[in-house]
This record gives C-alpha cells, structure tokens and sequence, in this order.
C-alpha cells in the first residue's frame, strides 16, 4: 500500500528554514575550525615576569630581615630576581607605633612588608593567609594556618617563579626565636621543594587549560618545577651554623651602591614600623659614623650564616648558594619519603613535635639536621615544662611500665604513675615540671626513663633554658 503524504506551504517553508540552519551551522563549524585552536596557547612560555632565581619562603612581614643583607648582595651585584611568600600578615604581636591591633595591624604589616621589599627591588610578594599564632609547636601552626591550602597555594607559587634557590626558616624545633610559625614556613617550604615537580601533586594546577579563550577556566597550566637547591636561617641563642654551610658578610661594600649589605638591609627595615618603630632608622645613623657595640645595634652587620638543605645538583655544603644551579633547570627528583619503623620489642620515645622532626627529616632526605640540635626548649622563668613521651608495646601481651624523672634542682615534678599497657598499642603520656621562679644559668637536664620490670625501654633526654624575656607557649 502507498502513502502519499501532501506537502502544504508551511512544511515547505520549515523545511527550507532547517536547511538554511543546518548549512549556517555547517559554515559557523567550518569557519571555526579554519581559525587557530586556542588550546594551542598552552603552548606558549611561562610568562618570565615571575621567574625568580631565588624563593624566600617566611612566616611574618619582617621575617626576611634575616637575610636581607644577603638578598641585597645578590639583587644588587649578582642581579639575581627574588619573590617572597609570607605565610602571614603577622596580626599578632605588638604594635610600635600605633594602637592597631589584630586584623587591623594585619593590614598594616602586609604594607610594610611589601614596601621593605621593595626597598630591596623586591616586586614579586605572596601571602598564604595563615593566621599569626604564638606558640613554640609548628604542627599548632600548621593547623592554624591550614596546612592543606597554604600548601597548595606554596607549591603554586613556585610552579610560578620557578625559582632555582629556595630559602627558607630551619624544620626544627630548638632554642632561640623558636616561633612555631617560623618552623611552619620551612616545613611547608620543604614540602613545596619536593612537590612542585611532581606533575600528580595538586595536577589541576599543571594540567592545561581546554578553553583558554573562555571563562571559567578551572585549570591552571602551569608547568611542573623542581627547585635545585634549598638552604635554611634561623635565629638561634647559640651557634648551630658552624660547618653547616656558606654565610655572607653584612659588612661587605656593594660595589653598585656604595653601602654596606647591612646597611641596605637595615634601610629596608626601617619600612617595618610596627615591628621596630625607629630602632633601625637610629641604627643606620650610628653605623655611618661608628663600628657598632651591642648586639640590638648591629642585628643587620652580622653575617648571614645558612644551613645547607640539600641540592639535586653537584653542590659541598659549604659552597656558594648558586654553586652547580643550572639556570634552565633539571628534572623532577622524587624525595626518599618515608619509612614506618617496625618495632620488635617495647620503646620509650619522645612524642611531637619533637617525633615529628625525625619522621619529617627521613621523609625529605634532611637526616643530618637530626643532629644539628638536641631535645631542647625554651622556658620561661616559674613557667612550666611538659615533656611528651610515647611508648610502644609490639608485644601480644600487655605491658607494665614504670617510670621514673631525672630533673635538675628548683624544678616541681608531678608525680609520673605506672602504666598498664595493651597489646600492639601506642601509649602517650607526659612529664609536667614546674620551673623556679628565678633564673637558673646554664642547660637544665632533664631525663625520663622507663621499665618493664628488669629491662629498660630507653631513656629521653631533653634540656631546658630558663628565659626572664618572652617565651612563646609550649
């Protein structure tokens, strides 16, 4: 049987009008496809307005005062490009100058810290967004800042300043301007170090973008980056610098400016108002007419001294920061990472951050900062001490657990009570000690033993040193 359909007007003309779409879309998608693909910009080089040959990765505005001497050397006379990530707008501490407090002084210390820098020839600066936060613990600031995203937002800026150099506070927990900030900035620093070249470490931010001529992009297409070498400062009550790697005179001449590195350094503190108020405007006159005296004075004519990190190219730890950097980079070295120990009989050992330390170190190939320092903390004088410990008990059985406290005199130790421990079970506990009300000269030493009934399970040390000034919590 035969259809016949009858065809009117109308179906004549919407057929006309589908024919003419589709020959119009067909000419749109053919004159599209002649024009150049604008993924092919992912091609296109990293933009070189932020390729730095060294990264400072600090805590505070202010922080980098502590090598700005030799950051001015290597501007200046080595036209070496520096960034500089904060990881916060240090809204915490006192205010020289002004009544600004908090959120307030934030906003201030950001200006400051931009304006010091640039003092320097310093344009390229980063803040994290972590919040400024008193403590002598850096897994307290980690937590505080949030690790996870000032990690992300780290390892980004270096994928974008590729830099060859990273600078950076010591991963360590010791006396001296023991900020738990500054530790949180080198832990992150050394993260980003091992991260930056690991295209599946945050791999949105080195995938390339596939409508880069549109909005909303959510790739990044950044490239990955390994950084060559990284070195670290720290501001310590005693000497851990020696044989530990290069240090730069401040009292050197620059032969571009005329000037003492120092000098340079300290013109640029004299931006951080809140933080000295006119202490480095003062020092500058005195500097320009005598050798300077006292400690306070002559901050920025001390060498910068550095500790040797580690380097992925032929480098001694005593040589020159840029000693075997290759200027066009290298590829992506994977970090050791690291081991779980596995343990065969019962242990006594000190718990974070101090364990912490020691697991960090492994995992980023910087053992041989584990015996730069001893256990040690400062404390204040009538402050208090707790000493952390942790027990292992691998055994199948529980584990009865004495322990006993070796304390220097003057200092109030609570009573440590016997434990019962279960089997295959991480057992924590602490020592709490009261420090004397005056000042005791020297380390105070401290030892806490443990038994399970006539074997030992080891012996933790830590020293103490007694502070009449400003000492951040424990």
């Amino acid at each position: 049987m035969t259809i016949v359909r009858k065809v009117t007007g109308k179906g004549i003309l919407c057929a006309s009008l589908l024919f003419l779409l589709c020959s119009s879309v067909t000419k749109a998608q053919s004159a599209a496809m002649q024009l150049p693909d604008a993924y092919t910009w992912n091609d296109r080089v990293p933009d070189p307005r932020f390729k730095a040959d060294i990264l400072v990765v600090v805590a505070h505005p202010d922080d980098e005062s502590l090598v700005a001497a030799y950051l001015a050397r290597e501007i200046y006379d080595n036209q070496k490009r520096v960034a500089v990530v904060y990881g916060t707008r240090g809204g915490g501490g006192n205010n020289e100058v002004g009544p600004e407090q908090a959120a307030a002084m934030a906003d201030i210390r950001e200006i400051e810290g931009r304006e010091a820098t640039a003092a320097l020839g310093i344009t390229n600066v980063w803040f994290l967004g972590g919040h400024d936060y008193a403590s002598q613990d850096a897994l307290n600031s980690l937590a505080f800042w949030g690790h996870g995203a000032c990690l992300d937002q780290l390892v980004r800026v270096v994928r974008l300043t590729r830099p060859s150099v990273i600078l950076t506070f010591l991963p360590d927990f010791t006396t001296g301007e023991n900020h738990g900030d500054h530790q949180a900035a080198g832990v992150l620093a050394t993260e980003a170090f091992d991260m930056a070249g690991d295209p599946t470490a945050f791999p949105e931010q080195v995938s390339p973008t596939h409508d880069p001529d549109k909005n909303g992009n959510l790739m990044e297409a950044l490239r990955p980056w390994q950084p060559e070498k990284i070195y670290y400062f720290h501001n310590p009550t005693y000497d851990i610098f020696t044989g530990q790697g290069p240090q730069y005179s401040a009292n050197d001449i620059s032969p571009s400016r005329h000037e003492r590195y120092g000098i340079l350094a300290a013109k640029a503190f004299t931006h951080h108002r809140t933080q000295g108020g006119d202490v480095a405007e003062r020092m500058i006159k005195k500097l320009a007419t005598e050798t300077p005296q006292s400690q306070d004075d002559s901050r920025m004519m001390e060498p910068v001294k550095l500790i040797f990190g580690k380097s992925w190219v032929p480098s001694g730890v005593m040589d020159d920061v840029f000693a075997g950097v290759v200027a066009e980079g290298i590829a992506y070295q994977r970090a050791p990472g690291y081991s779980a120990v596995a343990y065969s009989k019962p242990a006594l050992e000190i718990g974070d951050p101090w364990s912490y330390y020691k697991r960090f170190w492994q995992a980023h190939g910087l053992e041989h900062l584990a015996n730069l320092v001893p256990a040690e903390i400062t404390v204040k004088v009538g402050g208090a001490l707790a000493i952390p410990l942790v027990v292992e008990n691998p055994f199948d059985k529980d584990l009865a657990v004495d322990f006993t406290v070796k304390a220097p005199d003057g200092w109030k130790v609570a009573p440590m009570a016997a434990a019962q421990i279960g089997p295959h079970t991480r057992y924590y506990l602490r020592v709490q000690a009261a420090a004397p009300s005056t000042k005791l000269a020297g380390w105070q030493e401290f030892a806490v033993s443990a038994r399970s009934g006539d074997t030992s399970l080891g012996t933790v040390q830590v020293r103490a040193e007694l502070s009449t000034g400003w000492v951040a919590p424990q």
